[in-house]
């Protein structure tokens, strides 16, 4: 979550609640969270930067919205339209169709109204800006520069991160 994601505004709550709920999350902690958990690893941020704070016409969460406006190629059409309250009408109905005679397995149906609760949470988060799936921060060792691509903290656990090599 952000720095703007505040816990006691009852819509930040919920919305990091939804997104846990839909994509499978135990918690959803903090930005400053993952700064300290960093820090207490040896990283020393250089730099870091919300990727999605950029200025852009077109917002990181445009696929999952559902609006056509906002295709950006022949593909971005089905993708969104794939979103889209038409797309979703089709897509879950095939799927209750194929669950009730058998082509999937029990319990598809039920995944894909999870994923769609996970889809509008994602959305809502995008557009009040209280959680991002862009942030990273950087760390030199000696002429490398490593990035750290931010994931969930599961309790019990080291902080995930991805690191990758880069040279700017």
């Amino acid at each position: 979550m952000t720095d703007i994601w505040d816990p006691s505004i009852p819509e930040h709550k919920a919305i990091a609640h939804q997104i846990e709920l839909g994509n499978g999350i135990p918690e959803m902690r903090p930005l400053s969270m993952a700064r300290e958990a960093l820090k207490t690893v040896g990283f020393q941020i250089e730099h870091e930067e919300d990727l999605a704070a950029r200025p852009d016409p077109i917002p990181w969460y445009y696929p999952l919205e559902g609006d056509i406006r906002k295709a950006q190629t022949i593909w971005d059409y089905f993708t969104v339209w794939r979103m889209s309250w038409s797309g979703m009408l089709v897509s879950h109905t095939a799927i209750r169709m194929m669950e009730l005679i058998g082509l999937v397995p029990k319990g598809t149906y039920d995944v894909g109204e999870s994923l769609k609760v996970a889809a509008d949470s994602l959305v809502r988060s995008g557009q009040q800006k209280v959680w991002s799936i862009l942030s990273f921060a950087r760390r030199k060792f000696a002429d490398d520069y490593y990035c750290v691509a931010l994931h969930a903290h599961v309790p019990g656990r080291k902080p995930e991160t991805q690191q990758l090599r880069w040279n700017p």
